[in-house]
């Protein structure tokens, strides 16, 4: 067995994975605190957390874990995190602090990669040979997998309006700042003048409830439209057979998924339109791919 950790743009994940890439328990912390000087200290403190709460859970020591790997939204060398900037987080060797505690192998990887490689073994990318993963979440990661090869791809920070948002990254009108799903319920917060501390969940139950309303399905129908740029211009670069969409947009498959196929037929391509479909392991995608 192996411990699999999601270190998400808002959440820790953590989870005991068996080699057949089953998650057997799960344990998450749903609020980031970034804004705070020992951000390191703190994530640090919520994943040793976060693994004691799921191996009690499972009544198991920690000695039967093989190995921990963890998805991380940022850039990653030889093993060490160079940055995640939206965490302000500079060069810092996690994986050496844990194996310091634990005495087992760490891994890191970028999150994006983790949960391509996880849709590519056991979800919606088997038998794919030409394909773009998206994770459309606190902001937009993505991978491209052309044969068995996966390449990282920063698709989010592809300027779709160079004198758009400003981006976290530094530059202006970057793809997610306006297709990320923070970006999308920033958006209909303040469009529903909601308490900006409404979850995804509660969202979600209020959209379903107002889907006549005009005013909100004009908005989503600009951020489908948006999100659409972005994705025809990936396929006009790759033309990948396959565009695998995941983080939390796959659980606005009928606000969001159902409205995108419907556009995504009359957008034009300069290659054949590719079939646009959810990843199947969802949100657990990134806790499953930091074990492979």
């Amino acid at each position: 067995m192996k411990i699999g950790i999601d270190l998400g743009g808002s959440h820790i994940a953590v989870g005991v994975i068996t080699k057949e890439g089953k998650l057997l328990a799960k344990q998450d912390q749903n609020e980031m605190i970034i804004n705070q000087e020992n951000i390191t200290q703190w994530i640090r403190d919520r994943i040793l957390s976060l693994i004691h709460c799921v191996l009690k859970e499972l009544q198991i020591p920690i000695f039967v874990i093989e190995e921990i790997g963890i998805g991380v939204p940022g850039i990653v060398k030889e093993n060490k995190i160079e940055n995640i900037r939206k965490y302000g987080i500079g060069k810092w060797d996690l994986a050496k602090e844990l194996e310091e505690h634990y005495q087992i192998p760490v891994r890191i990887q970028n999150d994006a990669i983790c949960s391509a490689k996880a849709e590519k073994q056991y979800g919606a990318l088997k038998d794919v040979e030409r394909a773009v993963f998206l994770c459309l979440g606190t902001g937009i990661g993505g991978v491209t997998l052309i044969n068995n090869s996966i390449l990282p791809s920063e698709y989010g920070h592809m300027v779709i309006d160079k004198e758009g948002r400003t981006c976290h990254c530094g530059k202006k009108g970057c793809f997610e700042t306006y297709s990320s799903m923070q970006a999308f319920k920033k958006g209909m917060i303040e469009q529903m003048n909601l308490n900006p501390n409404t979850t995804s969940e509660e969202l979600l139950v209020i959209l379903k409830k107002e889907k006549q309303n005009e005013e909100l399905n004009h908005y989503i129908d600009n951020y489908i439209q948006t999100l659409l740029i972005g994705i025809s211009n990936i396929v006009n670069i790759i033309n990948p057979e396959k565009i695998c969409i995941g983080g939390s947009f796959t659980y606005f498959e009928d606000i969001l998924y159902k409205r995108l196929l419907e556009k995504a037929l009359t957008t034009p391509y300069q290659f054949e339109k590719p079939e646009i479909v959810l990843a199947k392991l969802q949100n657990t995608a990134g806790i499953i791919g930091a074990t492979l």
